[in-house]
């Protein structure tokens, strides 16, 4: 099942929604409107990682929404995926798709930016692929 962006916003508003985050009126909407509620938040987790592993996602924008919707899931289990998705995107040189993935790392406790680094920003293209490739290093 391939989703689209849209979905994968809705995805992470009802990661989100698992996760007992409150939600806006507009957010509450998006989640009651959408047909992915159909699926468990585990099994909805494991479509957007199928998804990402087979390559379906060809388009580096797909593949950031996806990366996006997954970080808000908070399952330390994708730490190992997200090493993977960034290996493959820093020898692409997809600096978005990098800083969406560092971001997830974060977000899952992983000293994923430099930790002298003073801001964080997607343009940022050259510091977030040093960032993904020190973090790979262990550095």
């Amino acid at each position: 099942m391939k989703l689209t962006n849209e979905q994968f916003t809705e995805a992470g508003f009802i990661f989100e929604r698992a996760n007992g985050n409150f939600h806006s009126d507009y957010e509450k909407q998006i989640i009651a409107e959408s047909e992915l509620t159909k699926f468990k938040p585990t099994e909805l987790e494991q479509i957007i990682v199928d998804g990402l592993n087979s390559g379906i996602y060809k388009n580096e924008d797909e593949r950031v929404s996806g990366y996006w919707s997954l970080s808000k899931t908070g399952n330390r289990n994708l730490i190992a995926e997200y090493k993977k998705w960034l290996r493959t995107e820093l020898e692409n040189e997809n600096g978005i798709a990098v800083f969406q993935i560092l971001v997830g790392l974060d977000r899952l406790d992983q000293p994923a930016f430099n930790e002298n680094r003073t801001g964080r920003g997607a343009d940022e293209m050259e510091l977030n692929l040093r960032d993904g490739k020190e973090y790979l290093n262990g550095k």
